[in-house]
C-alpha cells in the first residue's frame, strides 16, 4: 500500500490533468483517441435531483450538451466499417481505464516498482565508431533475464498498455473493435505497428472490477496492445518477454493483475536463478495452476496491487455513475446518512440527493486570515512513498497542492464550530489539514469515502461520514470545487464552509459524490477535515506529536 508522508486523503482518487488525462464524461479528445471516426464528446445524462442557489455567484449548472446519435459512430473492424455496438458506459469505461493506465505507467510511483523490477534487458553489443573514436554500445534487445534469484509464484515485471481496445465477441469475422491510444504521441507508430502489435486478451472473472462493464451479459472481449516502437520502460518489460517456441520450456505467464485487470505481470512459475532468460507460456495448460497463481499474487502482493484497484475501480465508477445514476450498485438503499445540526446559524442546504450544505461566513475573515499566515511557512508537498518502507518519497500526482497539518490545540474556536456543526465529537474529526492551491495546481477527482470498514487515518475499521470544508480567501477564477455526477460547481468564497456524505451510517460509500478541486488560477487555500464515525485511537496519529506551526491561538 502507497504510504502518506503527510497526513491526507489517504485516496485521493482520480484523474484530471488538463488535456492530458481525464476521468468520467470528458473524452481525452487532445491526448488519445479511439480507432475509429471521431466521436463528440458526451456530457452526463444524469440530472440534478436537488436545488442550488439560484444566482451563479455560488453554484453554476454545467451546460449541457446532447449526445450523439449512435447511428453516427462508427469504428474500423480489420476491412470495413461497422457501426459501434457498444454502450456509452462501455465506451467511457474504456477511456477511463486507458487514462488511468496511463498515468499509471508514467508515474513516477512505478518507474520502476520494486515488487515488480526482478528482471531486465540484455542488450547485443555492438562496436561503435564516430570521430576517429571506437568503442561498444547497446544495440538491439537480446531478451529478457532475471537480475535476481525468482521463487515461484513472484512478479517479475508489468506488461506495458500503450493502447486499450474491446472487441463484440458475437461477431465471428472478430469485429467490431475499438481501440483507444495515445493519438498525439503514438498515431504514427500506432498506425504502423497496428497490423504487428502484440496483442493480450484479457480474461476477467467475476471478481474483477471490471467483469461487470465488460463481461457480464455482454459479448466484449478486452484486450491490450504493446507496440515495439515505445520506449522501453524498467519494471514494465512484459511485452518484451520471448514465448516458449514447441517443446521449449516455459518459466513465467503473463496475467492480469487481481483486482486491477487490465494490469497485468509476469509472474514466474517455477524458480529462477539470476541469469536466466525469462520466457512465457500463453496460459499454463491447467486452470488451477491460474488460480493458485492468482492467489499468491492476491496473498503476497495485496498492499501493492490495493492503491492500483482503487485506481481501476474509480475509472469504471466514475463511467458507471456518470452514464447512468441507475447504475450505481444499491444506489436506491443508501441511507441514513449522519446527522448534523441542521439549526447551525446560515446553514443551507445547497443539494438534494445527495444532501450538500453550505455556510456562509461559517469562518470569519480574521479567522481565515490568521489560519493561512499560521500554515503558510509550514507548506510541503502532498507527498507518499513509492514503496512501504521507503525512505525516497515523490509528488502525489492525483494532488498536486501543498499542505500542512494543523494542531487542533491551535484553533479550539474552530474545531468548536465544526464540531457543533458535524454533531460530532473531536475524538471523531480527522487531523485538520490547511491546503493551498497556486496556478496550475488541482485535486483530480476522488470520492472521500471507503466501501465498508476501513482503517486509516488514526481509525479503526470505520469510514469517514462527513466531509467538512472551508474556503479560506475569495477567488474571482478558477479553483471551483466540481461535482460531476451531479452537476454541480461550488465558487470559493472567504469563509464558506460546505458539507457532503461520503458515506453513509452503514459505511457504505455514496459514489455521487465524486468531486475534484478544478485547477486553480488564482491563488486558492483551504481547510479541510473529515468526521469519521468511530473515534480516532491510534496513538501514531495523537495530535500531541502534531508540530506547532505558531503560538497564535485562535
Amino acid at each position: 500500500m502507497i504510504k502518506l508522508l503527510v497526513i491526507v486523503s489517504l485516496y485521493p482518487l482520480f484523474t484530471l490533468k488538463d488535456g492530458k488525462f481525464i476521468i468520467g464524461v470528458k473524452a481525452l479528445a487532445s491526448r488519445s483517441n479511439t480507432f475509429s471516426q471521431k466521436t463528440p464528446k458526451r456530457r452526463s445524462s444524469a440530472t440534478s435531483s436537488g436545488a442550488g442557489f439560484a444566482g451563479g455567484e455560488f453554484l453554476s449548472k454545467q451546460k449541457k450538451t446532447v449526445a450523439p446519435n449512435a447511428e453516427n459512430r462508427h469504428t474500423i473492424s480489420k476491412h470495413r466499417t461497422l457501426p459501434v455496438e457498444f454502450d456509452d458506459i462501455v465506451k467511457d469505461a474504456l477511456r477511463n481505464l486507458f487514462s488511468v493506465c496511463r498515468e499509471i505507467q508514467g508515474s513516477a510511483f512505478y518507474q520502476p516498482p520494486k515488487w515488480a523490477d526482478a528482471c531486465t534487458i540484455s542488450y547485443r553489443r555492438r562496436q561503435k565508431f564516430g570521430r576517429g573514436v571506437a568503442g561498444i554500445e547497446n544495440g538491439e534487445p537480446l531478451a529478457v533475464i532475471a537480475n535476481r534469484n525468482v521463487h515461484r509464484g513472484q512478479v517479475l515485471t508489468l506488461f506495458p498498455i500503450h493502447a486499450l481496445g474491446i472487441r463484440n465477441t458475437s461477431d465471428k469475422n472478430h469485429g467490431p473493435e475499438l481501440i483507444e491510444y495515445n493519438r498525439e504521441e503514438d498515431e504514427q507508430l500506432f498506425v504502423k505497428e497496428i497490423k504487428s502489435a502484440i496483442r493480450r486478451n484479457i480474461p476477467l472473472d467475476t471478481e474483477e472490477p471490471a467483469y461487470s462493464v465488460f463481461s457480464e451479459n455482454k459479448p466484449v472481449e478486452l484486450f491490450a496492445l504493446y507496440l515495439s516502437g515505445k520506449q522501453i520502460v524498467p519494471g514494465w518489460l512484459g511485452g518484451m518477454i520471448k514465448t516458449a517456441s514447441e517443446g521449449e520450456q516455459a518459466n513465467c505467464v503473463v496475467l492480469p493483475l487481481p483486482g486491477a485487470a487490465p494490469l497485468c505481470v509476469a509472474v514466474s512459475t517455477k524458480d529462477i536463478k539470476e541469469g536466466d532468460e525469462i520466457v512465457q507460456e500463453m496460459r499454463p495448460a491447467e486452470n488451477s495452476v491460474w488460480d493458485e497463481l492468482k492467489c499468491i499474487l492476491t496473498k503476497e502482493y495485496k498492499r501493492n496491487i490495493s492503491t492500483l484497484s482503487i485506481q481501476i475501480e474509480t475509472a469504471l465508477d466514475t463511467a458507471n455513475v456518470l452514464g447512468s445514476q441507475a447504475n450505481i450498485r444499491g444506489i436506491d438503499h443508501l441511507g441514513p446518512f449522519h446527522r448534523i445540526n441542521l439549526d447551525y446559524p446560515g446553514l443551507k442546504q445547497i443539494h438534494r440527493n445527495p444532501d450538500i450544505y453550505a455556510v456562509e461566513k461559517f469562518l470569519t475573515a480574521d479567522e481565515c486570515d490568521r489560519i493561512v499566515a499560521k500554515a503558510r511557512p509550514h507548506l510541503s508537498p502532498c507527498l507518499v512513498y513509492k514503496e512501504e518502507g521507503d525512505e525516497n518519497s515523490v509528488q502525489d500526482p492525483w494532488r498536486t497542492s501543498t499542505n500542512t497539518n494543523l494542531p487542533r490545540a491551535e484553533v479550539p474556536s474552530v474545531v468548536d464550530k465544526i464540531t457543533s456543526l458535524g454533531c460530532c465529537s473531536i475524538e471523531q474529526l480527522e487531523i485538520l489539514q490547511v491546503l493551498n492551491y497556486k496556478k496550475g495546481q488541482q485535486f483530480k477527482p476522488h470520492t472521500d469515502g471507503f466501501s465498508g470498514p476501513y482503517s486509516a487515518c488514526g481509525f479503526e475499521q470505520s469510514t469517514r461520514l462527513a466531509t467538512v470544508f472551508c474556503y479560506l480567501n475569495d477567488v474571482s477564477e478558477g479553483g471551483s470545487t466540481y461535482f460531476p455526477v451531479i452537476d454541480l460547481d461550488i465558487k470559493p468564497k472567504k469563509g464558506r464552509a460546505i458539507i457532503h456524505f461520503p458515506a453513509d451510517i452503514n459505511m457504505r460509500e455514496d459514489k455521487r459524490t465524486l468531486h475534484q478541486g478544478k485547477p486553480a488560477i488564482e491563488e486558492k487555500w483551504l481547510l479541510t477535515t473529515w468526521v469519521w464515525k468511530s473515534k480516532r485511537t491510534d496513538e501514531a496519529y495523537a495530535e500531541w506529536k502534531l508540530p506547532p506551526l505558531s503560538s497564535d491561538i485562535i
